[in-house]
């Protein structure tokens, strides 16, 4: 079957996303990619309304995917909305404006689907071990998938998202030690409910933006290389040493240490970098293969079954 030309977009509580691809039955072959952090989902958690500012940001963003878009004579697009879009009353208010202003038509996906999609792409261009802990950190929700032998055996999605923690428990700059102890109590706890059978996990992959900038923090990049992050390892100990230089610094000092962090991520990349160190001791990982692929690819696969 010929390959279709299909443009995903993954409207995130903190990142929007595009990737636009070659589409067939073998994979995908991306033609173009492109990210804008919007922090839509800011506040979210404490009022339960997405700001205008921040739908501003939003609209703005898929104005230029719309633009992008048009450039590339995509035959098919799918556009779909995640964890702040299920929370805020005030959804429908964004995603009226997006098909009217943009023509984009986003979807809000449930909890389910959304861990299907991300395990659909995570396992593209990457060699799942037979027993692995599938993990996404997001901005509103972080999701969990145990497969075996290829197959999903057991999915859960927490409301464990670094732009809420951010929101709950970041007043300070350099964040105060009682911040950080009722952050971690709160990761911890949230962590805890998790069904005992993840613990059956002998290897651990991540995808999503806390992880792929951690790995390219560790690797002490200036600027992300996709061809240096995914597909590669970073173990326990410069996690951890991550961890304790963010959560111990003040944004600007954050800047200087890590170059590749851009403005926006300054803040959550601590309550980010908390949830990855608490998965691996929990879980007893000793390192995380990364992944740079999840829910995009996912998207564009689903899109192209649907209509082929």
């Amino acid at each position: 079957m010929r390959s279709r030309t299909l443009a995903g977009i993954d409207i995130g509580t903190n990142t929007f996303r595009l990737l636009i691809a070659k589409v067939d039955d073998k994979g995908l072959n991306e033609l173009y990619s492109a990210r804008v952090i919007t922090r839509l989902g800011e506040g979210v958690s404490l009022t339960g309304l997405l700001k205008e500012e921040a739908i501003e940001r939003g609209l703005n963003a898929l104005k230029e995917f719309r633009n992008i878009i048009a450039a590339h004579k995509v035959e098919a697009v799918a556009a779909v909305a995640t964890s702040a879009f299920r929370v805020a009353k005030n959804s429908g208010d964004f995603i009226k404006r997006a098909k009217d202003e943009t023509g984009i038509d986003p979807k809000i996906i449930s909890e389910e689907e959304e861990e299907w999609k991300t395990f659909r792409g995570m396992k593209t261009g990457i060699k799942v071990p037979e027993s692995s802990l599938m993990v996404d950190i997001g901005g509103g929700s972080t999701e969990f998938i145990l497969s075996k032998n290829g197959e999903a055996t057991l999915m859960r999605s927490l409301k464990l998202g670094v732009v809420y923690l951010a929101d709950m428990y970041m007043k300070s700059d350099p964040p105060a030690d009682d911040e950080k102890m009722l952050m971690r109590h709160a990761v911890l706890q949230s962590l805890s409910s998790l069904e005992p059978q993840f613990s059956e996990a002998k290897a651990l992959i991540g995808t999503a933006g806390t992880i792929t900038t951690i790995s390219a923090m560790a690797k002490g990049l200036t600027i992300f290389e996709r061809s240096k992050i995914h597909n590669t390892r970073i173990s326990l100990e410069p996690v951890r040493e991550i961890y304790t230089a963010i959560s111990g610094s003040a944004r600007k000092e954050r800047a200087e240490l890590y170059p590749v962090l851009d403005s926006s991520r300054l803040d959550i990349i601590v309550p980010g970098a908390m949830i990855l160190l608490e998965i691996m001791i929990k879980f007893g990982f000793k390192e995380i293969t990364v992944s740079d692929n999840g829910l995009m690819e996912g998207i564009l696969l689903d899109l192209y079954d649907k209509i082929t």
